[in-house]
């Protein structure tokens, strides 16, 4: 694709800058030209492309792609805003698609890495919780994590990062979506979808990566035809290692997808999947932060005396250091299997089947949590815990999709069925309660054997779902988008170890087995209106369901007790747009989401829990890419998050304490993100990226203040072969000392990110 092809010569309309207001989440759109022209098709551009053009590397066959760093892709189609097969530019809601162009084009090596930088993201991936994300306010189990749009229903630990190699594209969906993905979803919706064989001529591809901390990289790929038959293959595999920037962190993982896609006859195609996952990690836990001196004193965390937000800091001489054991684990194995059916009855109507398969293995064993002495002179390690997690995971999806109309009105309908068994045994061993104090810059790690093959539990998880959704034209340019979810779940769980009686810190017990079934109803309602082909403004109505507390997976009758789900409903309202001659695109929501019934103690009864809880968040995000010239383009994203409790208690030494008016842990008030490319030579191309994360809290007491940071990254691409390219890439270009993610209470911990550190690519296209 050349760079005079980036620019798009078609007339256009004008688009002022909307006025937003956070609080009442209004817009003030201005009227624009209605003389748009139809958009450019990538396809045709690609045609004028010359050999030594710096292009996407790889290239979605079935959509159409902007190039990566420029304009977002919003006439793509989606599989996470809707089953409908709309576009984001479609889709009444936020949707952002990372396609696997921009995530080379970032640097971004695992999945989070490519999560991280769409609006208003945090992720983390802690050990105890790899799969942590905080979204629109709301973090753990309020945002469900997909696979190929499918939920293990365990997202918060079985979601790790993992090679971004496999993906074609991470899709994010702002706001409540259990409407379309069941239980859960709070937050909003991360759907990471990979490479699947494509209707293509034979293509590899290669990427080899070294850097500092011996960061090592080598992937391979092919997609192609089989022969002269209606079959095509493909086959990836790549393997990712690290020493680690924090001591004793060696990481190494590989992960492998074959594919293949088969067209019996001109209606019915058939497709296996089959993804493959291996980890071995050894964990660290994060960096103790130092108690604080207030007045002259050092005041321990968790005292009386704190009684304002304190900023959080570690000694510098422990950035690097993991007081974690010698012999930690944290591994995991997982397979994914689907087999996919589609069948056109005729051009109006098609059938999908997904029939699929899910099988985890994942070890730990640790000691979990770090905290400095009274005086800031030793630190004290606590809680060893060994644990093994057996999961899985069979279930059949069915889907019809139909456009016709209704009293003369065009109607698309997607309707179905997802049936899913999900079961999953653990088997904890934990030595003795015991503390070991360490001089915190010369200490032995500690070595230790636990026992954890006795099975302790199984949770069993039969959830049967109908879904439908449609479309519906009321005028030309006003259109109705409404969904249906309706989940039927049953939880059963039984306890090998000795049943224990009820206590006043433990009510029910821990029996010997317990049920528990619920039912959640989930919907969504929107409209959107289309000012010109190429501006439109929606209003949506969107909600969500979700376990009280615990994860469904794993939890106890404590958590869930005879509660029912909590209830989650978000308001929203935004525009999608083009602007300057549409070499410009962007997208501008304000939303309001609620989540209530949580569980927390009773304020008269610290021995009880009541499902009352609540918390609620407020903000806007916008999302904006720009070609300013041929050679130079830029984009951008922002979020603003104002999130609270509502109705929520904390036992702290015996006492209910009330937290209504502070932000949940982990969520920043404001995000941005930024990406400068100038093209200034056909075969080169110099890449900026900045990142700004406000200061964010440790603990729900709002006492531990992690800081604000900004981190910068530059890269360099020389196209010196027209199927080569060579990359060179430094990350925290300012070597910005900073956290991912705060673990606040007592004993605050901060999971401290990667100092400066340079890489080299070599990825070869043939």
């Amino acid at each position: 694709m050349s760079c005079n092809s980036l620019i798009l010569l078609a007339k256009s309309q004008t688009l002022t800058n909307s006025r937003r207001s956070c609080y009442t989440a209004l817009f003030l759109l201005a009227t624009v030209n209605s003389h748009a022209a139809e958009p450019v098709n990538d396809s045709k551009k690609s045609e004028k492309s010359t050999p030594t053009t710096l292009a996407p590397m790889t290239v979605t066959a079935t959509t159409d792609l902007n190039p990566p760093n420029g304009k977002p892709q919003l006439d793509v189609k989606t599989q996470t805003g809707s089953r409908l097969g709309l576009t984001s530019r479609e889709t009444p809601a936020s949707v952002t698609v990372i396609d696997k162009a921009t995530i080379e084009q970032r640097g971004a090596q695992t999945t989070q890495e490519a999560l991280e930088r769409a609006p208003g993201i945090i992720t983390s991936s802690q050990p105890g919780s790899a799969g942590s994300v905080s979204m629109r306010g709301f973090t753990g189990g309020s945002v469900t994590q997909l696979f190929n749009g499918l939920s293990v229903q365990y997202d918060v630990i079985a979601a790790r990062p993992i090679d971004s190699w496999l993906m074609d594209r991470v899709e994010v969906l702002g706001g409540p979506s259990s409407f379309l993905y069941g239980q859960g979803a709070v937050g909003g919706s991360v759907n990471y979808v990979t490479k699947i064989a494509q209707r293509e001529t034979s293509h590899h591809t290669a990427l080899l990566g070294l850097g500092e901390y011996l960061n090592r990289r080598a992937s391979y790929g092919y997609n192609g035809q089989i022969g002269n038959t209606k079959n095509w293959f493909r086959a990836d595999v790549s393997y990712l290692g690290s020493e680690g920037y924090i001591d004793r962190t060696k990481a190494d993982s590989g992960v492998m997808s074959f594919s293949l896609l088969s067209d019996i006859t001109d209606k019915l195609s058939h497709t296996i999947a089959v993804e493959h996952q291996l980890e071995d990690r050894d964990s660290y836990w994060g960096t103790p932060v130092l108690n604080p001196t207030i007045g002259g004193r050092i005041i321990p965390w968790g005292d009386a005396r704190i009684t304002s937000p304190v900023e959080g800091q570690i000694d510098p001489n422990t950035r690097f250091k993991n007081y974690n054991v010698r012999d930690s684990v944290f591994d995991q194995q997982v397979t994914w299997v689907r087999d996919i059916i589609d069948y056109n009855f005729s051009s109006s109507l098609q059938f999908k089947n997904t029939l699929y398969f899910y099988d985890a293995n994942r070890q730990y064993k640790n000691v979990e949590v770090y905290d400095w002495n009274n005086t800031n002179t030793a630190v004290i390690r606590s809680s060893p815990f060994a644990t093994k997690h057996e999961q899985s995971m069979l279930g059949d999806k069915m889907e019809l999709a139909h456009d016709g109309k209704v009293f003369g009105m065009p109607l698309k309908t997607s309707a179905g069925i997802d049936v899913v068994y999900n079961k999953q045994y653990r088997s904890p061993g934990v030595i003795a309660a015991t503390t070991w104090t360490t001089d915190p810059y010369n200490y032995t790690p500690l070595t230790y054997e636990s026992n954890s093959a006795k099975l302790s539990a199984k949770n069993e998880l039969l959830t049967v779902s109908g879904f439908m959704e449609n479309r519906l034209t009321l005028i030309p340019k006003l259109n109705l988008v409404t969904g249906l979810r309706v989940d039927s779940i049953d939880l059963d769980n039984k306890n090998f170890l000795a049943p224990t009686a009820p206590t006043a810190a433990n009510p029910f017990g821990s029996p010997a087995s317990f049920h528990r079934h619920w039912d959640a109803v989930t919907w969504r309602a929107a409209l959107m209106y289309d000012v010109t082909e190429s501006f439109n403004v929606y209003a949506q109505y969107s909600t969500a369901a979700d376990p009280p507390s615990g994860i469904l997976m794993t939890g106890s009758l404590n958590n869930f007790r005879n509660f029912d789900l909590t209830t989650g409903r978000q308001a929203e309202i935004g525009t999608k747009f083009d602007f300057w001659n549409k070499r410009g695109s962007g997208t501008v929501a304000a939303y309001y989401i609620e989540r209530k019934n949580l569980s927390m103690p009773d304020p008269n009864n610290v021995n009880s829990v009541i499902p009352v809880g609540a918390q609620s968040s407020i903000g806007v995000e916008a999302n904006l890419g720009l070609q300013i010239t041929p050679e130079w383009s830029v984009q951008g994203n922002m979020a603003y998050t104002d999130a609270q409790f509502d109705d929520f208690t904390e036992v702290v030494a015996g006492k209910s304490i009330s937290r209504v008016g502070n932000r949940p842990t982990n969520v920043a008030t404001w995000i941005s993100n930024s990406w400068l490319t100038w093209q200034f030579h056909p075969d080169w191309r110099w890449n900026f990226g900045a990142r700004y994360v406000g200061d964010r809290y440790g603990d729900n007491a709002n006492l531990m203040k992690m800081p604000a940071y900004a981190v910068f990254d530059m890269k360099m691409d020389w196209q010196f072969n027209p199927h080569a390219m060579v990359t060179a890439r430094v990350k925290n270009l300012t070597d910005e000392v900073y956290s991912e993610w705060g673990r606040g209470g007592n004993t605050p911990m901060l999971l401290m990110r990667e100092p400066r550190t340079f890489q080299m690519e070599l990825k070869l296209d043939f």
